[in-house]
């Protein structure tokens, strides 16, 4: 196992799972960083995210993806609270000079 500490994004993961997404070769070639990673954080967000986006293949593929995030050792999934939401939603409201997203406000908040 390296010494990473590594954020995954909804892009990511999107890619990983979609062998049509743009950026699939990309996500293939540094999956053995992540995989080999001491820690690799997201959030329940992201995970929504991903189901949502990904919702045109199968099914029981993306979310056997999402559970086994949840199993797997050096993966940490933080749970989005209402303190979390909130937080999130107070930077979202406060950054008006960016075009952050929610969930991306959120993913700040927890890095």
């Amino acid at each position: 196992m390296s010494k990473d500490r590594l954020f995954l994004d909804t892009v990511f993961i999107q890619a990983i799972l979609n062998p049509r997404n743009e950026y699939y070769s990309q996500a293939r070639k540094v999956l053995s960083r992540v995989i080999s990673a001491n820690e690799v954080w997201l959030t329940e967000a992201i995970l929504m995210e991903v189901g949502n986006a990904l919702s045109f293949l199968n099914h029981a593929q993306v979310a056997g993806f999402i559970k086994q995030c949840y199993q797997t050792n050096n993966i940490q999934v933080v749970n989005v609270t209402s303190e979390l939401f909130q937080q999130g939603l107070n930077l979202y409201e406060s950054r008006l000079d960016k075009s952050w997203g929610l969930v991306d406000c959120i993913s700040f908040v927890v890095i």
